[in-house]
């Protein structure tokens, strides 16, 4: 019996440290892909890729996608944020370096989930999320360095914007969360992500699709289908996981990024973000350790 446990316990971890690798990996991809294609046609390859993916994998499970069973408001508002959080996480990659985009995207995230839990959940601050909070505020002042030249890149305020948006997104997915046809919610969030980014290319007037190299194109199926990926190894693992340990599995991020930009796009880190992104981590950790008594 314990051994049977102590399987599914493994398979559990195993499933959300994947999620972080293939969430450090995607800020890579969209630094390569940033070389041929835009931020927003490469969004636009993304979620369509990962839209023609959902709904094979309805035909394959035989079920049809059903929208009736969630709340209309929350669902659009899912729907348009998400995406939304994705094109600025993008556009950060395209005006900064990996490590500063996943970075500054989690301290803004867990900032704005603190403050939303607070204003709409009625979660209130413990102890060790204060202490993370703080991190938080430390790591984006290491970002823009004030106690030399300060500076606040453009690359920085897109992975903020992101990490705000996110945590907007993020309210309303934990909305929605208890429907257990998770397939639907993948349908809807990848349609919005490819007709948002359409949109935007047609506004700009750019074109909508790009020759591609064959590896490039590989490139962008893969991009897409690992959005399908971490969304079945995100319920595979909290199945086994808990949710506290699997958010800091899922942090994992925030060391594959860094080190995928390393290893394949031979991307330094500076001192002031090595430093703010040590105390995002802590923060990371932090933020989703056993809760304990509420600060008054």
């Amino acid at each position: 019996m314990n051994k049977n446990k102590s399987s599914k316990s493994f398979i559990g971890v195993l499933s959300l440290l994947t999620v972080g690798l293939l969430f450090g990996l995607s800020g890579v991809i969209a630094k390569y892909l940033s070389r041929t294609i835009n931020p927003y046609q490469v969004v636009e390859y993304r979620f369509g890729i990962a839209f023609i993916g959902s709904l094979l994998l309805l035909v394959l499970l035989r079920r049809k996608p059903n929208f009736k069973q969630f709340n209309r408001k929350a669902l659009i508002l899912f729907a348009i944020t998400f995406p939304i959080s994705v094109i600025l996480f993008t556009l950060s990659i395209f005006h900064a370096s990996v490590a500063l985009a996943v970075f500054s995207f989690y301290s803004a995230t867990l900032i704005s989930q603190f403050v939303l839990g607070r204003l709409f959940f009625g979660e209130k601050l413990n102890a060790l999320k204060g202490l993370a909070f703080i991190s938080m505020l430390i790591a984006i002042l290491a970002f823009t360095n004030p106690l030399s030249h300060f500076s606040i890149s453009l690359g920085l305020v897109f992975g903020l914007l992101s990490g705000v948006v996110q945590g907007v997104a993020s309210s309303f997915q934990k909305k929605l969360s208890g429907s257990s046809d998770k397939n639907s919610l993948l349908v809807i969030q990848t349609f919005a992500g490819a007709i948002i980014a359409a949109v935007i290319l047609l506004v700009t007037d750019k074109p909508l699709f790009v020759n591609l190299t064959g590896f490039e194109w590989l490139t962008a199926v893969v991009f897409g289908l690992s959005m399908l990926a971490i969304t079945y190894l995100f319920l595979v693992g909290y199945k086994y996981v808990n949710l506290n340990t699997g958010s800091i599995l899922v942090s994992s991020e925030l060391f594959f990024g860094p080190f995928f930009a390393y290893i394949l796009l031979s991307e330094n880190i500076s001192t002031n973000i090595f430093i703010g992104g040590l105390f995002t981590v802590i923060a990371a950790v932090l933020a989703n350790l056993p809760k304990r008594e509420s600060l008054s």
